[in-house]
């Protein structure tokens, strides 16, 4: 079975926090590679402030993740209404060219029924203040949102988000609701190779199985689950962790360049959605063009 763990969320904005692994009695650091350094300086925050999420510009910090210390009452009814099958949003990407002219977007593209107004009014004014926090982290303009309802499925494992060539490292997460997003510590990564090595067999996997006969299917999805529940590129006994539903994740996106190198483990938050259980409302915000980039 999959190793699953839940944090216990807490707020620490200083000192810094680190969650790497702890130095071996014995084992100088000197002795580790530069890459096993670099993941184990790796941190993971946790706050209820959403100000902390700015702090995913700094070194060593590789994700952010936000829980409100308690969530607004029209939260639960859009999740409601999405568990229900009563508010579907299709799966979509999003352009807008300032994060202010978001709302004009998704007063065009959300569904006019299945919520409240006052809900479906909110809803859009929580992304909209997501959107300009992406735009404060990143010092950009363009921002791009993929949005949608809709079950876990199995169709997707662990993985990184990418930016184009020159735009800043970060993204924003936010799930609304159902079951959270599962991810592990860099320094828990044996090597980004070995990584890339089961996403490459885990894609093809996938692939062959959408082409090939039921009981051809049945063997290919049960070697992508034993696949699934070994994650060879992590180290034994490594947990995975889970981010609570409903909060906010800042974290390192990579340059689509450097995707399948062996690169440092912390440079970018491998993750992975659940791949069961109730229809969630996923949004994703993704910087697209480059840092200090302004247009009029």
């Amino acid at each position: 079975m999959m190793r699953m763990r839940k944090h216990r969320v807490v707020t620490r904005l200083n000192p810094l926090p680190l969650r790497g692994k702890p130095e071996s009695p014995g084992v100088p650091m000197m002795s580790l590679s530069m890459q096993d350094r670099q993941a184990a300086a790796a941190a993971v925050l946790f706050s209820t402030d959403a100000a902390t999420l700015m702090r995913v510009r700094e070194p060593g910090v590789q994700a952010v993740i936000v829980e409100p210390a308690a969530h607004a009452d029209w939260q639960a009814e859009v999740a409601a209404a999405v568990e229900g099958g009563r508010f579907v949003i299709p799966r979509a990407t999003l352009v807008a060219p300032r994060w202010e002219s978001l709302a004009h977007v998704l007063e065009s593209h959300l569904p006019q029924v299945g919520l409240a107004f006052e809900t479906r009014l909110a809803l859009i004014d929580d992304l909209v203040a997501l959107a300009e926090a992406l735009t404060a982290i990143a010092a950009c303009h363009r921002l791009m949102l993929r949005v949608f309802t809709e079950p876990p499925t199995e169709h997707c494992g662990f993985h990184l988000d990418t930016v184009a060539p020159g735009c800043p490292p970060y993204g924003l997460l936010k799930v609304y609701n159902g079951a959270g997003t599962r991810y592990v510590d860099a320094a828990d990564v044996r090597s980004m190779r070995m990584f890339y090595d089961y996403l490459a067999l885990r894609e093809r996997l996938v692939r062959e199985r959408h082409l090939a006969p039921a009981g051809q299917a049945q063997a290919l999805q049960a070697r992508a689950r034993a696949l699934d529940a070994e994650l060879p590129f992590l180290r034994p006994a490594a947990p995975v962790q889970v981010v609570p539903a409903g909060a906010t994740v800042a974290f390192r996106h990579l340059d689509v360049r450097e995707h399948g190198s062996n690169h440092p483990s912390d440079r970018a938050w491998i993750h992975c959605s659940p791949m069961a259980g109730a229809a969630r409302l996923v949004a994703s915000f993704t910087p697209l063009d480059a840092a200090g980039a302004r247009q009029g």
